[in-house]
């Protein structure tokens, strides 16, 4: 199975094929041993190239979200070409990708953000996560205060990017 995704603004395919009671998966051509331990509703155990992983996965509309080791990755299946800009499909909110504490924002309106600065940290899952910015841009509006409590999917900040091209 072929499945082409996109993280920040990177564009991937992954291959995924069965094998005996593993799968060999490949990330843009990089192969790995995947082996399922544990599958429940809220997550899964994997054993990946021998090491194990505790992996938390929530949906929300087309997006997956992949919680791992402290940190929490944001997977949208792509269809059709590839977009060029990231600003063009970078979503200008930045959501809570699952119910959790903001433990401290770390800009304000007004601040300007490159590509992979951190505007917040969330607490979900007993997991700290650090939320960044996709694409350069200028803070529009923070709408939570550190010690608040969020559910997935809240829009916490709303960010204005550089390119004035519509977004996907």
């Amino acid at each position: 199975m072929r499945i082409p995704l996109r993280h920040r603004q990177s564009h991937l395919v992954v291959d995924v094929r069965p094998e005996g009671s593993v799968y060999r998966v490949a990330v843009d051509d990089q192969e790995h041993v995947v082996e399922v331990l544990d599958l429940n509703d809220t997550g899964m155990v994997l054993t990946i190239d021998g090491r194990r992983y505790r992996i938390a996965v929530a949906r929300n509309g087309r997006e997956r979200l992949v919680a791992i080791a402290g940190e929490v990755y944001s997977f949208v299946a792509e269809s059709g070409a590839v977009a060029t800009n990231v600003a063009s499909v970078a979503s200008p909110e930045i959501t809570a990708p699952m119910p959790g504490k903001v433990l401290q924002v770390l800009v304000r309106p007004g601040d300007r953000v490159e590509v992979g600065d951190g505007l917040l940290l969330l607490e979900a899952m007993k997991m700290e996560s650090r939320l960044t910015a996709e694409a350069a841009g200028t803070v529009a509006e923070v709408s939570v205060t550190a010690g608040d409590m969020v559910v997935g999917g809240q829009v916490l900040i709303l960010l204005r990017y550089d390119s004035s091209e519509s977004r996907l």
